[in-house]
Protein backbone atom coordinates (compact mmCIF):
# COMPACT_ATOMS: atom_id res chain seq x y z
CA UNK A 1 0.00 0.00 0.00
CA UNK A 2 1.60 2.98 -1.40
CA UNK A 3 0.73 6.91 -1.56
CA UNK A 4 3.81 8.00 -2.84
CA UNK A 5 2.46 11.83 -3.72
CA UNK A 6 -1.41 10.51 -3.28
CA UNK A 7 -3.76 13.36 -3.85
CA UNK A 8 -4.35 15.57 -0.57
CA UNK A 9 -8.42 15.34 0.49
CA UNK A 10 -8.28 17.74 3.54
CA UNK A 11 -7.09 18.03 6.87
CA UNK A 12 -7.81 16.76 10.20
CA UNK A 13 -9.22 20.49 12.01
CA UNK A 14 -10.69 18.29 15.32
CA UNK A 15 -11.53 14.92 17.38
CA UNK A 16 -15.48 14.09 17.09
CA UNK A 17 -17.58 12.63 19.87
CA UNK A 18 -15.88 9.86 21.83
CA UNK A 19 -15.29 6.45 20.20
CA UNK A 20 -12.47 8.52 17.98
CA UNK A 21 -14.06 10.24 15.30
CA UNK A 22 -12.32 13.00 13.74
CA UNK A 23 -13.94 15.87 12.19
CA UNK A 24 -11.82 16.47 8.24
CA UNK A 25 -11.90 19.91 6.87
CA UNK A 26 -12.46 18.50 3.17
CA UNK A 27 -10.94 19.44 -0.35
CA UNK A 28 -14.55 18.88 -1.84
CA UNK A 29 -13.29 17.76 -5.69
CA UNK A 30 -11.08 14.31 -4.18
CA UNK A 31 -13.57 14.13 -1.06
CA UNK A 32 -16.51 12.97 -2.75
CA UNK A 33 -13.88 9.58 -3.54
CA UNK A 34 -13.53 8.48 0.03
CA UNK A 35 -15.81 6.32 1.06
CA UNK A 36 -15.43 3.18 3.61
CA UNK A 37 -12.86 0.53 3.13
CA UNK A 38 -10.55 2.67 1.56
CA UNK A 39 -7.06 3.98 3.00
CA UNK A 40 -6.45 7.23 3.87
CA UNK A 41 -3.33 8.13 4.59
CA UNK A 42 -2.66 10.99 7.81
CA UNK A 43 1.18 12.71 7.16
CA UNK A 44 2.49 12.42 10.64
CA UNK A 45 5.95 14.17 11.21
CA UNK A 46 6.06 13.52 6.96
CA UNK A 47 5.55 10.07 6.85
CA UNK A 48 2.02 8.98 5.50
CA UNK A 49 0.35 6.24 7.42
CA UNK A 50 -2.32 4.23 6.29
CA UNK A 51 -5.71 4.46 8.06
CA UNK A 52 -9.09 2.97 6.85
CA UNK A 53 -12.36 4.44 6.84
CA UNK A 54 -14.81 2.76 8.61
CA UNK A 55 -17.82 5.06 8.34
CA UNK A 56 -17.88 8.95 6.60
CA UNK A 57 -20.97 10.88 7.45
CA UNK A 58 -20.54 13.98 5.39
CA UNK A 59 -21.82 17.50 7.15
CA UNK A 60 -21.33 19.33 3.89
CA UNK A 61 -19.07 19.42 0.74
CA UNK A 62 -16.32 20.68 2.95
CA UNK A 63 -16.87 18.75 6.30
CA UNK A 64 -17.24 15.08 6.79
CA UNK A 65 -16.97 13.36 10.05
CA UNK A 66 -14.89 10.12 9.90
CA UNK A 67 -14.13 7.15 11.70
CA UNK A 68 -10.50 5.50 11.17
CA UNK A 69 -9.28 2.15 12.31
CA UNK A 70 -7.46 1.90 15.24
CA UNK A 71 -8.69 5.64 16.48
CA UNK A 72 -10.78 4.92 19.35
CA UNK A 73 -10.68 7.53 21.82
CA UNK A 74 -10.89 10.97 22.25
CA UNK A 75 -7.52 11.35 23.10
CA UNK A 76 -6.25 8.91 20.40
CA UNK A 77 -8.41 11.37 17.79
CA UNK A 78 -6.77 14.64 19.26
CA UNK A 79 -3.34 13.25 18.09
CA UNK A 80 -3.99 13.96 14.66
CA UNK A 81 -5.64 17.24 15.18
CA UNK A 82 -3.91 19.48 12.00
CA UNK A 83 -2.57 16.93 10.33
CA UNK A 84 -3.15 16.47 6.46
CA UNK A 85 -4.75 13.54 4.97
CA UNK A 86 -4.15 12.05 1.60
CA UNK A 87 -5.93 9.27 -1.00
CA UNK A 88 -3.91 7.01 -3.47
CA UNK A 89 -3.97 8.12 -6.83
CA UNK A 90 -6.04 5.38 -8.13
CA UNK A 91 -8.56 5.40 -5.16
CA UNK A 92 -9.11 9.43 -5.97
CA UNK A 93 -9.30 8.95 -9.19
CA UNK A 94 -8.84 11.65 -12.34
CA UNK A 95 -6.15 13.69 -11.06
CA UNK A 96 -7.46 16.76 -9.51
CA UNK A 97 -6.88 20.14 -11.25
CA UNK A 98 -5.11 22.62 -9.38
CA UNK A 99 -7.88 25.34 -9.28
CA UNK A 100 -10.24 23.00 -8.79
CA UNK A 101 -9.59 23.52 -5.44
CA UNK A 102 -10.50 26.62 -3.19
CA UNK A 103 -7.62 27.35 -1.45
CA UNK A 104 -5.63 27.07 -5.22
CA UNK A 105 -7.62 30.25 -6.78
CA UNK A 106 -5.58 33.01 -5.58
CA UNK A 107 -5.45 36.16 -8.02
CA UNK A 108 -8.27 35.11 -9.72
CA UNK A 109 -10.52 37.80 -11.41
CA UNK A 110 -14.04 37.31 -9.21
CA UNK A 111 -17.46 38.42 -10.99
CA UNK A 112 -21.00 38.42 -9.35
CA UNK A 113 -24.03 37.83 -12.32
CA UNK A 114 -25.46 40.89 -10.88
CA UNK A 115 -22.40 43.21 -10.07
CA UNK A 116 -20.19 41.95 -12.54
CA UNK A 117 -16.42 42.53 -11.67
CA UNK A 118 -16.02 42.96 -8.03
CA UNK A 119 -12.41 42.47 -7.30
CA UNK A 120 -9.75 39.26 -6.87
CA UNK A 121 -8.99 36.80 -4.58
CA UNK A 122 -6.12 37.51 -2.50
CA UNK A 123 -6.09 34.94 -0.18
CA UNK A 124 -8.12 31.73 1.49
CA UNK A 125 -8.81 31.22 4.88
CA UNK A 126 -9.77 27.49 5.73
CA UNK A 127 -11.87 28.40 8.58
CA UNK A 128 -13.09 25.60 10.34
CA UNK A 129 -17.03 25.95 10.02
CA UNK A 130 -16.86 28.45 7.31
CA UNK A 131 -13.86 28.23 4.62
CA UNK A 132 -14.23 31.84 2.71
CA UNK A 133 -12.40 33.55 -0.43
CA UNK A 134 -10.87 37.08 0.51
CA UNK A 135 -11.48 39.59 -2.19
CA UNK A 136 -10.56 43.00 -2.88
CA UNK A 137 -13.56 44.87 -3.33
CA UNK A 138 -13.84 48.76 -3.50
CA UNK A 139 -10.75 49.66 -1.46
CA UNK A 140 -11.32 47.16 1.12
CA UNK A 141 -10.94 43.34 1.68
CA UNK A 142 -14.54 41.02 1.87
CA UNK A 143 -15.14 37.46 3.14
CA UNK A 144 -16.83 35.07 0.38
CA UNK A 145 -18.10 31.81 1.66
CA UNK A 146 -16.17 29.54 -0.47
CA UNK A 147 -18.98 27.38 -1.12
CA UNK A 148 -20.55 25.48 -4.09
CA UNK A 149 -23.70 27.58 -3.40
CA UNK A 150 -22.25 30.66 -4.65
CA UNK A 151 -20.14 29.71 -7.48
CA UNK A 152 -21.72 29.94 -10.55
CA UNK A 153 -18.44 28.94 -12.87
CA UNK A 154 -14.81 28.75 -12.34
CA UNK A 155 -13.19 29.97 -15.72
CA UNK A 156 -9.15 28.10 -15.58
CA UNK A 157 -8.32 29.54 -18.57
CA UNK A 158 -8.92 33.22 -17.92
CA UNK A 159 -7.94 32.60 -14.43
CA UNK A 160 -11.94 34.23 -12.87
CA UNK A 161 -14.08 33.20 -10.67
CA UNK A 162 -18.21 33.88 -11.43
CA UNK A 163 -20.59 33.95 -8.09
CA UNK A 164 -23.95 34.46 -7.85
CA UNK A 165 -24.25 35.70 -4.39
CA UNK A 166 -26.75 36.57 -2.03
CA UNK A 167 -27.91 40.22 -2.22
CA UNK A 168 -25.75 42.34 0.32
CA UNK A 169 -23.17 40.40 0.64
CA UNK A 170 -20.53 42.53 -0.63
CA UNK A 171 -21.65 45.38 1.54
CA UNK A 172 -20.82 43.52 4.78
Amino acid sequence: MTVQGGVKAGKISKPYGLQGEVHIILIPVVAQKMKPGIPLFIDIDGQRVPFFIESIDRVSEVQAILKLEFINSVEEARAYTGCEVFLNKQDAGDPVKKADRPDEVLGYRVFDLKLGEIGRVSDFVPSEMNPVWVIEYAGKEIMIPATMAFIHKIDHKNSSLHLDLPEGLTEL
